[in-house]
C-alpha cells in the first residue's frame, strides 16, 4: 500500500469548501433565543450559592484552626462566601437574560 505524495489542501481551498457547505446548509437563525427559566439556569444559580457558602465556611474553618481564632474567621468567611455565592447567582441569571437590566438596557458592566 504505497501512499501518494500529495500536499495538503491550502487554506483558501478549505475556506471555499467551508463557505460552500455553509451556504448549502443555510445561515443559522440568529433571532432564536430561549425564554424563561430553564432547569439548567436554576441548577447553576443554586450551585453558585451552595459552593459559595461551603467554600467560605471551609476557608474560615481552616484559617481559624491555623490562627486559633475560633469561630471568628469562620463566621466572617461564611458571610463573605454567602455574599459571593448570591452575587455569582445574580450575575448568571442576569447574563442569561432572566433578570431585568437597568432602565437604559445596559448590563451595568457585567460583561458576558
Amino acid at each position: 500500500m504505497a501512499r501518494k505524495d500529495r500536499s495538503p489542501p491550502s487554506f483558501e481551498e478549505f475556506d471555499a469548501k467551508l463557505d460552500k457547505l455553509r451556504r448549502q446548509r443555510g445561515a443559522p437563525r440568529k433571532g432564536r433565543r430561549r425564554r424563561g427559566l430553564t432547569a439548567a439556569d436554576g441548577m447553576q444559580a443554586g450551585i453558585e450559592i451552595v459552593v459559595g457558602i461551603i467554600g467560605g465556611g471551609l476557608l474560615g474553618y481552616g484559617l481559624d484552626g491555623w490562627f486559633g481564632t475560633r469561630p471568628l474567621l469562620m463566621v466572617v468567611f461564611f458571610v463573605l462566601g454567602s455574599c459571593a455565592g448570591l452575587l455569582n447567582a445574580y450575575r448568571h441569571l442576569r447574563r442569561a437574560g432572566l433578570l431585568a437590566s437597568g432602565e437604559d438596557g445596559e448590563t451595568n458592566g457585567d460583561a458576558a
